[in-house]
């Protein structure tokens, strides 16, 4: 957890079993490498640093979050959808890439990141990863979560669903069948049945 232990304190009342240590200390390292991987790889090394702290406690508002869905919903486990859609969420609130210069191109590094994340997280079950595949649908949905990143207001549930969608187009994509006729007909048409 690099230099965090000298300055964050862990909530005991959320993280109160060496287990949820253990997965807390997993998680800010995972997403420290990634973030880092990602500054390193997009030349903004000199420009930017990761505050620790700020990835810190974007980490136990997630962790937060994650256990009130887990308590409401009386469940052990959530998908990686809402996993995912909640981390962008603590991730854009707190944005802990910090800048380091004033450069107008690095405003919204931690939205490029963010994007990056959701691409990596989308691309997981693909073979070739999704901004590499050359299909204009993609890379408009890209635009648009990256504007919906920087200019909308959001929360995890919207996230959660621009993914859902996102897996359900794929689906819809894949399939010969068109499956609009079976979705619930609106009341100022007829039954498709009738």
């Amino acid at each position: 957890m690099q230099n965090i232990y000298s300055k964050f304190e862990f909530p005991v009342e959320l993280i109160d079993t060496e287990e949820k240590r253990e997965k807390f200390i997993q998680r800010y390292d995972s997403l420290y490498t990634q973030m880092q991987d990602y500054i390193d790889k997009s030349g903004f090394s000199e420009d930017v640093v990761i505050n620790e702290l700020i990835l810190g406690y974007a980490l136990v508002d997630y962790f937060e979050d994650i256990e009130r869905l887990k308590d409401f919903h009386k469940v052990e486990h959530i998908n990686s959808i809402k996993l995912t859609a909640y981390t962008v969420y603590w991730l854009l609130r707190r944005k802990p890439i910090q800048l380091k210069k004033s450069k107008k191109e690095l405003l919204y590094v931690n939205e490029r990141f963010a994007l990056a994340f959701v691409l990596g997280f989308l691309s997981s079950r693909e073979k070739k990863h999704i901004i590499v595949r050359d299909e204009r649908g993609l890379e408009s949905f890209s635009e648009s979560l990256f504007y919906f990143f920087k200019f909308r207001n959001f929360n995890a549930q919207n996230i959660e669903l621009a993914l859902t969608a996102f897996f359900a187009g794929q689906i819809y994509q894949e399939t010969d069948k068109d499956i609009s006729r079976t979705l619930p007909a609106s009341d100022y048409e007829s039954e498709p049945w009738s």
